[in-house]
């Protein structure tokens, strides 16, 4: 069995505060790369990090910079990127997550000097747009999220796990469904998540455990013991063993506010941490091979559809988590405001003349930095940090003066009286078998609009092809339509 680690790098983080970035950084970035390199060198394993967080450690730790440069070029560590400024995709407009992902990509280019294939998305957020935000700009290989995906399609599964409050923070006190190890979706990635766009999935069945480990709550023979579990009997594919933040491995992190209410003691230092680290790795090593998420995401195939539903999260919660807290209603109309002026008065004019592109772009950089999740998080009866709110609101504050600024750039902008012409609907032209299930229903809408208002033998031409589609994917007892 081969198995995967993925060290999550976030400097945004709520309640680290910038005094406090460099011994975050010390005490857990560096540890995990000095420990693989030094006692665990034939390991493999994958970092990743925002834009945000690359460019602090560039800043204030160069050093770690070169290590973790080092690692990225000796092959022992892939680099993995996210949105510049963490934030919940599923919660702002495609356009959004797009720049998001295009501002973070420029980062790694200035910083690493290369764009990285394979991406982390924020708290596993989803709406059938937001894989596109990260296929647009580059990426090849995202996390994804195997209890959302098993809610979504297996009726006995979300029977039992399906979360059905959408207020609810948390989802780890639910009932667990008896899952069988070797089911292949935790094993094998998943092909076309949208065209382009390979995964594999994290689960909370395992990936988190390591928080535990490294906060005393389980020793590293229970680790093990669960890794063995979900191995499977048959040794196929790979398992994501550990997907969590990397500050938990060095530090406190968030741990004693998240399930104690204690603020003293966040991101205090883990002096056994490479001890433990070192342990836990030698421990898999001695399971299997472990191995980084680009090589899991190009074996043997899951050979079935991703498909999650729209509004999903880790965790098995809605993104109304970090949706609906005081923060969130407080900020994100002001950011909806700034965003719907902008495209109303500016964007087709300032997008269209390549002399507004630097304020085009230092007004997206500014609004999506104002999304990140930490300043919204943690919700009532947590308080959330100063330090976050205050990030955020300064964000807000700078996009809506580059607003101002672009509009002095641009000119007198006339508001258009004619409603904007209707966008034909079509069968999209990729291959059916790389649309997601959502768009497979898009695109039967299309065929029967076009039958209904257009060329009746080319639509039951398609139409066709797409029944045939859903009889490939297993899809049964699907009634195909008589058609005159």
């Amino acid at each position: 069995m081969k198995y995967l680690t993925v060290f999550h790098a976030n400097l945004n983080y709520a309640f680290l505060e910038p005094p406090f970035y460099e011994d975050c950084i010390r005490a857990s970035y560096e540890t995990i790369i000095d420990t693989f390199r030094e006692r665990c060198p034939e390991a493999r394993y994958t970092f990743e990090a925002s834009g945000y967080t690359v460019e602090q450690i560039a800043k204030l730790t160069p050093d770690v910079l070169e290590k973790l440069k080092d690692a990225i070029e000796r092959g022992q560590c892939e680099f993995m990127g996210s949105p510049y400024a963490h934030p919940c995709l599923a919660l702002f407009p495609e356009e959004d997550g797009r720049w998001a992902n295009e501002f973070a990509m420029r980062t790694y280019e200035k910083y690493l000097g290369f764009r990285p294939e394979s991406a982390w998305n924020p708290e596993c957020t989803w709406m059938q747009y937001v894989p596109r935000t990260f296929r647009d700009v580059g990426f090849k290989y995202l996390t994804l999220d195997y209890e959302s995906f098993k809610i979504s399609t297996d009726k006995e599964y979300g029977w039992a796990e399906r979360n059905r409050s959408k207020t609810m923070q948390w989802g780890g006190h639910l009932p667990y469904y008896d899952v069988d190890p070797d089911d292949p979706c935790l094993h094998k990635p998943f092909r076309d998540i949208v065209p382009g766009l390979s995964g594999m999935t994290r689960s909370d069945r395992l990936a988190g455990k390591s928080v535990g480990y490294f906060r005393g709550l389980m020793d590293l023979e229970e680790y093990l013991d669960n890794v063995r579990h979900w191995s499977g009997t048959k040794g196929e594919g790979a398992l994501l063993i550990l997907a969590d933040d990397a500050e938990y491995t060095g530090t406190t992190g968030y741990f004693y506010i998240k399930h104690e209410g204690d603020y003293t003691r966040t991101f205090s230092r883990d002096d056994d941490a490479a001890d433990k680290l070192e342990a836990l790795v030698n421990g898999v090593m001695g399971l299997g091979q472990m191995i980084t998420f680009k090589e899991a995401c190009e074996m043997e195939p899951a050979g079935q559809p991703y498909f999650v539903e729209d509004q999903m999260a880790w965790h098995r919660v809605y993104v109304t988590a970090w949706g609906r807290t005081p923060e969130a209603l407080r900020y994100d109309p002001q950011i909806a405001l700034i965003r719907q002026e902008y495209k109303d008065a500016l964007q087709e004019k300032a997008e269209s003349d390549p002399a507004h592109k630097e304020l085009v772009e230092k007004f997206w950089f500014h609004l999506t930095c104002a999304e990140n999740s930490d300043g919204r998080w943690p919700p009532p009866p947590r308080k959330t940090c100063p330090f976050n709110r205050e990030w955020v609101e300064a964000e807000i504050k700078a996009a809506r003066a580059a607003l101002e600024e672009l509009k002095k750039a641009v000119g007198p902008v006339e508001a258009s009286t004619e409603p904007p012409e209707p966008v034909p609907e079509e069968v999209p032209d990729v291959a059916l078998d790389k649309l997601n299930h959502v768009q497979l229903q898009e695109a039967l809408y299309a065929a029967r609009h076009l039958y209904d208002d257009g060329d009746k033998d080319e639509a039951k031409a398609k139409l066709a092809l797409v029944y045939d589609e859903y009889a490939r994917r297993g899809i049964k007892n699907v009634l195909r339509p008589r058609l005159p």
